[in-house]
């Protein structure tokens, strides 16, 4: 390892070019609140609180019984790694000396800039990527596994599975296929019976996320257009698809929902394979829908790398948030290395209060 071979490149001019990316692009920040702890196991204690117990009457003179103290969970688990690395080569090397040269004495310093700061902003999204990724996927399926068709190289032994099928919660399938808009009852018989089979636990649903092509089959079925259309639409038969407002106020007035609100994730992440190709994809499945009483549903718990302490070497090291980016040189070959690195998890805290529903299914059949 050697410095960088970014002529003129500071920690001080790195750290404030990382410091001016931030994560409005990604959902994971809102949802899972940025939280720093100091080991490498995230722990999220959660009281399951059911229905609001009522006191005895006792007659004077009697004991009081005594209630059962509800149960604590503790839902833990190890904080992986999360790295990625960019590198120039000799031939890109080489552009940069002669962007180099074209600059001398005309003090563009921007374009030097530029010509490093493509790979710092390149690993920063990119760890941000894969926690959004990690994020969506365990909340749509209530599972995270890796595998070689979404995580290239090798991994520790990560299979996390926040069994949903558990007595505090549970998957739900829907009545009719959401793919077939004449039958499919999503509002008055999915959303109803979720709702109502949670309040009975004393958990109140408010917000159902689901991804933009499963509120594309929502808002298309006949029983949506139809409750979310005017009086005078309704009488000339007239019909089109409602937008998420017009869904959002229709679910506000109906009394059995209690409040309950869409969140439309509409979101894409690029995963590449160990053979260079590339897929796009939202995170969070399709034909899933998550119901939860909040909007928040954990923290996205981390631990600064320990690439930070080593400042004996000629790396260039900084942080942001939970992110470390890092740059550095080889000699054999000749390379600039930038690294994004985070050891950064989003623990789902309400998951055993929360509901998944297969909007396509009878049986739950989503991985």
């Amino acid at each position: 390892m050697q410095k960088t071979l970014m002529q003129g490149l500071t920690e001080v001019d790195m750290q404030a070019v990382v410091n001016s990316y931030n994560l409005n692009d990604y959902y994971y920040p809102t949802l899972f609140p940025i939280q720093q702890t100091n080991s490498l196991t995230w722990k999220s204690l959660e009281i399951n609180t059911g229905l609001h117990l009522a006191a005895d009457v006792v007659a004077r003179g009697n004991s009081i019984a005594q209630k059962s103290r509800e149960a604590l969970t503790r839902l833990q688990g190890d904080i992986p790694k999360i790295a990625v690395k960019r590198v120039m080569e000799e031939d890109e090397l080489n552009e940069y000396k002669m962007l180099l040269a074209l600059t001398q004495g005309n003090g563009d310093k921007q374009r030097l800039i530029e010509a490093w700061a493509n790979d710092t902003d390149f690993c920063w999204n990119g760890i941000a990527s894969r926690i959004e990724w990690m994020a969506l996927r365990s909340i749509s399926t209530g599972k995270l596994r890796f595998t070689h068709q979404n995580n290239v190289g090798p991994v520790s032994e990560f299979d996390l599975d926040y069994q949903l099928g558990s007595k505090r919660s549970g998957y739900n399938t829907g009545s009719a296929s959401w793919a077939n808009p004449a039958t499919a009852k999503p509002i008055t018989v999915d959303l109803r019976q979720t709702v109502e089979r949670a309040r009975a636990k004393g958990i109140r649903l408010r917000y159902a996320f689901m991804n933009t092509a499963t509120f594309a089959e929502f808002a298309a079925t006949d029983e949506v257009v139809k409750m979310c259309s005017s009086y005078l639409v309704n009488a000339v038969n007239g019909a089109y698809m409602p937008d998420i407002d017009q869904v959002n106020s229709t679910l506000g007035k109906i009394a059995y929902l209690h409040g309950l609100q869409i969140r439309v994730i509409d979101q894409q992440i690029t995963l590449e394979m160990e053979d260079g190709s590339r897929m796009d994809e939202n995170p969070f499945v399709d034909n899933s829908v998550l119901l939860s009483e909040s909007a928040v549903l954990g923290n996205t718990h981390w631990v600064t790398p320990i690439d930070m302490s080593m400042r004996g070497t000629a790396a260039i090291a900084v942080m942001n948030g939970h992110t470390c980016i890092k740059k550095y040189s080889t000699d054999e070959p000749v390379t600039e290395v930038t690294m994004g690195i985070a050891n950064a998890f989003p623990g789902w805290a309400s998951s055993q209060r929360s509901y998944l529903i297969d909007t396509h299914n009878s049986n739950w059949n989503i991985n």
